[in-house]
């Protein structure tokens, strides 16, 4: 006798060694279940037989009545099908048309509020798409007069900008651009451009010294440059000789934590802790010159002696300053003349001379203060109080940031439209 196989488990000699002495029950059942799979399969080609036979005789039986059917079916065809002749092709384009019409329209209202809806998203976004033909958006955001000027200061500063995944260099730049005009908050850039605090952070440190190199506008005049420029309104008074009108302007900062810093920038008669520049101003209304960064307890004339501004200065040349300013000897030692605003001094009252050659000096002298407030209001960050960070110095950072802030914003401000009338 054969094995049973492994499968077969209804199979009384499956695994004979398992109860053995029992084959009974398993034999009757292993019957019962080869009766079960015998019938199945009987009924199964019993099924297929009658189907196939079915099928022949359908066949058949299409043969038969091929003719009645093809009639039978021209027949529907002319009930569906109208005739030409009859059929009103009028009524149902005018429908067609209608609804094509409206279609139509509706789609061309939606492209329209679409391209509407992107060229806002694209004025929204800070792009260079979106400076390029608005030069009101170009100076409102940057201070500069128009999108040419900002495009001249973009190639300059490209190749200095690092490369980052989630800001374009143009737009490192309006950052740095925005914080200098606006005084904006890091908070109020990060919403804006879509990114952290701690980016724009360092977009901002790293686009100062990028952008450090513009301050190559701030230059002295050659004196034929001057003789060129002069306004006639100083040759009027002084010919050709004016070379430069100075003054001083100070800038707020956070309160210091020394008792020492916080006694050196202390300014009492506005009660705030300042830091103070000195700035030199061309006739013409150009920024020629401006010093490094002061505490406030420095003197003009201090801070004038110990910064190299008569290092630009040639023999005969003029010097307008205001009463702070004593220094006539001192510019005399190098051959020039300072014109400051006379005082009463021990005097009680100035003499007819000093009063009429005052109002001459006067009008004159105004060109600076009128220089100092539109930088400052052009570049609001001089007119916020600066953080301390911004005044520090070590070993690797030789001149604190405000330096480079100032001559920054000086340098920007000589890319606009002179205020002196020629």
């Amino acid at each position: 006798k054969q094995p049973a196989a492994w499968n077969d488990v209804t199979n009384p000699d499956w695994a004979p060694t398992v109860n053995m002495g029992r084959g009974g029950e398993r034999k009757e059942r292993h019957a019962r279940a080869t009766k079960r799979e015998s019938t199945k399969a009987d009924f199964i080609s019993a099924q297929a037989l009658v189907a196939l036979q079915d099928d022949a005789e359908q066949v058949n039986d299409y043969e038969n009545f091929e003719p009645e059917l093809q009639v039978h079916h021209e027949r529907n065809m002319e009930t569906q099908i109208p005739d030409k002749e009859t059929m009103d092709t009028s009524t149902q384009t005018e429908m067609c048309a209608a609804d094509i019409t409206v279609l139509e329209a509706q789609a061309e209202n939606n492209n329209k509020e679409l391209a509407k809806a992107r060229q806002e998203a694209a004025q929204i976004k800070f792009t260079q798409e979106s400076f390029a033909k608005d030069d009101k958006k170009v100076e409102f955001y940057t201070g500069l007069p128009t999108f040419t000027i900002l495009m001249v200061v973009f190639n300059y500063v490209q190749d200095k900008l690092p490369t980052r995944h989630s800001l374009t260099h143009f737009q490192q730049l309006l950052i740095i651009l925005m914080k200098l005009r606006l005084a904006a908050s890091h908070e109020d850039l990060a919403y804006r451009f879509l990114v952290s605090d701690s980016t724009i952070s360092r977009v901002f440190n790293t686009g100062i010294d990028a952008l450090y190199g513009i301050t190559k506008l701030i230059a002295w005049p050659e004196r034929e440059v001057l003789w060129k420029t002069m306004p006639m309104q100083f040759r009027q008074t002084f010919g050709k000789r004016v070379a430069v009108i100075i003054d001083c302007f100070e800038v707020f900062c956070d309160r210091p934590t020394s008792l020492d810093a916080r006694t050196q920038t202390l300014l009492n008669y506005k009660h705030h802790n300042t830091i103070k520049f000195l700035l030199g101003v061309a006739p013409s209304g150009a920024i020629s010159f401006v010093s490094a960064a002061w505490e406030d307890r420095g003197t003009d004339k201090t801070i004038t002696l110990s910064s190299n501004f008569f290092d630009h200065l040639l023999p005969g040349d003029v010097i307008f300053a205001d009463r702070g300013f004593e220094m006539k000897d001192d510019a005399g030692c190098y051959g020039c003349e300072a014109e400051i605003l006379a005082m009463t001094s021990e005097k009680a009252q100035l003499s007819a001379l000093d009063v009429e050659k005052t109002r001459e000096f006067a009008h004159l002298r105004i060109h600076v203060e009128r220089v100092i407030g539109a930088v400052r209001q052009k570049y609001q960050i001089l007119s916020h109080a600066v953080p301390l960070e911004y005044m520090m110095t070590n070993a690797e950072i030789q001149a604190p940031k405000i330096d480079k802030i100032a001559r920054i914003c000086c340098a920007l401000f000589n890319l606009n439209a002179a205020i002196v009338s020629q």
